[in-house]
């Protein structure tokens, strides 16, 4: 009869476990971090009342075995959210080296009950699999859609580039990966590099250090690595691949077997270098230079790959090539000189009527009016506040003209006015502030997605969050804060839809990592009802302690 009765209480006490394992590793990223990480030592005050309440909790003669095992859970998502290796072989052992090191410890020096911390300890790292713990931050506002990752040289290229294009029910990401040359396919790279005197040790010199062109696409509802077809790589604006160093690392590409390649070379050498900066006051018209010409050559490149391929450019919307403004709009095409280096995108900043392109070069901001062909607007920088090429665009309230986001140092938000007069609406009040996106839907105020330090802590580092701009009565305003993702480095934020059934979802990178995410916005309140079960196991854990002794009393 006791056995029997046994059985369902050993079974509940498993899922006890499992269930603490995961859910407070939850609290942990959702509650205790970001108190730490937004409001600096008020924070850590705040973790530290909350673990004495915690304490308060248990009773007495469980608390050394229940505070181990916290702390062993926590310990190993931490431990394997840092591992990384190259090998699926070295992440298994090292796994499971740690999963016994430290379940040994919590067994032999915490007391903790055998079977039931081994299977938490397995849950934990089960979930990760699933989703990685450093992930769990975007939970309680996005949808973790798919994940995938890249080989990246971080000395080269820290964060990967991300191309969105077309393909056939949705949209796909062409970025890099890593990739090593066999012998016999570095001898014949070797054999055919004869275009320039220095080709040769190019080749020789980045031969460990390549990467190939890929694609990440929806396969059967995963976000998948695969070879990218002619069709799709002629829709790709090979700028969007070098924006992380253009214009001092040159791209060089090139076809083997089918597939294109890269390796980077400094497009300057050190002495052109140092000679573009000696002299300040021409530094933008020399840097204007180098872009065009940076930009010519990758172009060139880029479309003789397209060539080898069989097939030609087809790239959708307007781009600068040779000072020329090319491309279509509404079917009409285009040809109007410029004196800019890229194009931002196209709005309506001084007009709601025709569509307008916004260009960035020459220590300027350039809007031309497509429907007349001229400049309507120009925005120009000085020595000590130059215009960055890392610029967003986007409506900042709902219905209205589109603003300029520059990400200046410290980043500031620009209007136009109708007659072409620019207007600072907005100033960040951190240097290291700096605009991601803009998401409007037209409903309500638009989400201006940031990366932005505590406005407590002192500390550079920077939270992947969303703004609402909020006007004042004469025409500047404030941004007031919808959400912020406790998750740092989060690059090259991109809206797409990764299928025709997928909803409208986020893609981006994280800096340092080669690993890409697509997220998509959701209304659950996963942080309040996490807060309040944890309030729910404290009024248990009151109430349990009075019956518990009482237990003990009649024994």
């Amino acid at each position: 009869m006791n056995k029997s009765k046994s059985i369902p209480a050993t079974i509940v006490r498993w899922i006890w476990f499992v269930f603490w394992a995961l859910f407070v590793n939850a609290i942990y990223v959702w509650v205790l971090r970001p108190l730490v990480d937004d409001l600096a030592m008020y924070g850590v005050l705040l973790v530290a009342a909350i673990g004495v309440v915690w304490l308060s909790t248990i009773d007495r003669s469980l608390r050394r075995s229940w505070v181990s095992y916290t702390l062993f859970v926590l310990m190993l998502a931490q431990g394997f959210a840092t591992l990384s290796f190259g090998s699926t072989a070295k992440l298994i052992a090292v796994t499971v080296v740690m999963i016994v090191g430290l379940w040994i410890i919590a067994v032999w020096f915490g007391k903790t009950r055998p079977w039931a911390s081994l299977l938490g300890g397995i849950a934990v790292v089960l979930s990760q699999i699933v989703l990685p713990l450093n992930d769990w931050a975007f939970l309680p506002h996005f949808r973790v859609l798919d994940d995938s990752h890249v080989n990246l040289q971080a000395q080269n290229s820290p964060e990967a580039p991300m191309a969105i294009v077309p393909t056939n029910g949705g949209d796909a990401i062409i970025t890099i990966d890593g990739y090593v040359p066999s012998s016999t396919e570095l001898e014949q790279m070797a054999l055919a590099a004869t275009d320039s005197p220095d080709a040769l040790f190019n080749v020789l010199q980045t031969a460990d250090g390549e990467y190939q062109i890929i694609e990440l696409k929806d396969v059967n509802g995963k976000l998948q690595k695969v070879n990218p077809t002619p069709a799709d790589l002629a829709e790709v604006n090979p700028m969007d691949l070098v924006r992380a160093f253009f214009p001092y690392e040159k791209a060089n590409w090139y076809v083997s077997h089918g597939r294109i390649y890269e390796y980077l070379t400094p497009y300057l050498t050190d002495s052109e270098a140092v000679q573009a900066a000696l002299d300040p006051a021409a530094y933008p018209a020399s840097f204007q230079a180098i872009a065009n010409q940076a930009a010519a050559a990758e172009t060139a490149n880029w479309n003789d790959c397209l060539a080898q391929l069989g097939v030609t450019p087809h790239r959708t919307g307007v781009y600068v090539q040779n000072d020329q403004l090319l491309g279509t709009d509404a079917g009409r095409p285009i040809s109007i000189p410029v004196k800019a280096s890229s194009v931002v995108g196209i709005g309506h900043f001084t007009s709601t009527q025709s569509d307008q392109v916004l260009l960035v070069g020459n220590n300027a901001l350039h809007i031309v009016d497509l429907q007349t062909g001229k400049v309507v607007a120009t925005y120009r920088g000085t020595i000590g506040s130059p215009v960055p090429n890392d610029i967003k665009i986007g409506p900042i309230t709902s219905g209205g003209r589109d603003a300029i986001f520059v990400n200046a140092s410290p980043a500031y938000i620009l209007t136009v006015r109708a007659n072409g007069q620019w207007q600072r609406v907005y100033t960040a009040t951190s240097p290291t502030f700096r605009f991601e996106t803009v998401l409007s839907n037209g409903k309500g105020a638009p989400e201006i997605v940031t990366n932005d330090p505590s406005m407590i802590r002192n500390s550079p580092i920077r939270y992947f969050s969303a703004y609402r701009f909020v006007p004042d009565g004469n025409g500047h305003g404030q941004l007031v804060r919808d959400w912020r993702v406790f998750r740092t480095n989060v690059v090259n934020v991109t809206p797409l839809r990764l299928s025709s059934s997928a909803p409208d979802a986020l893609a981006l990178d994280i800096y340092g990592t080669g690993d890409y995410l697509v997220i998509a916005r959701t209304n659950w309140p996963l942080l309040p009802l996490s807060c309040v079960v944890l309030a729910l196991i404290f009024i248990g854990g009151w109430l349990y302690r009075p019956s518990r002794r009482k237990e003990g009393e009649r024994r």
